[in-house]
């Protein structure tokens, strides 16, 4: 039984490399931006969750303030992030999109934008919405059973 269920999960792993690797392929564009996995997907974070704290970047990544400090002072310092006070807590910061980001962000909805149209507008979606509610099922079963893990 784990043994299909390893079998599929191994499919899993190919599928989504080989989506990435398509994706990526229509996103050159970002390649010139030359930044590391993890500074792009912290980035990527903050243009999806804008006036997003430190606090709340570790937590979804699971890291600590530290290692999310090093990653946003260099995207600081090349303008893909600003910081700007917490009004109501003066020793928090907001963390925004500077220009660079702003770049960046139109960037990845005009990729993603010519992927929808090119390629997953020639999926049901019906299909595409089942695919989004079993990986988010199994993100659910994941985050419970480390919650669980940690009590």
């Amino acid at each position: 039984m784990l043994s299909e269920y390893q079998k599929i999960v191994n499919e899993l792993h190919d599928a989504f490399n080989e989506y990435y690797v398509n994706y990526n392929k229509g996103a050159k564009k970002l390649d010139n931006f030359n930044l590391t996995v993890q500074q792009e997907n912290m980035l990527l974070y903050v243009i999806r969750n804008q006036r997003i704290t430190v606090n709340e970047i570790a937590a979804n990544f699971s890291i600590t303030k530290s290692a999310v400090s090093q990653v946003l002072s260099h995207l600081e310092s090349r303008d893909f992030i600003r910081r700007e006070s917490n009004p109501n807590d003066r020793r928090e910061s907001f963390i925004l999109l500077g220009q660079e980001g702003k770049k960046y962000a139109d960037l990845i909805a005009e990729a993603d934008r010519a992927f929808v149209k090119k390629y997953s507008s020639q999926v049901e979606i019906e299909d595409l919405k089942q695919v989004l509610r079993t990986i988010k099922k199994l993100n659910q079963v994941i985050k419970e059973s480390n919650e669980a893990q940690s009590r």
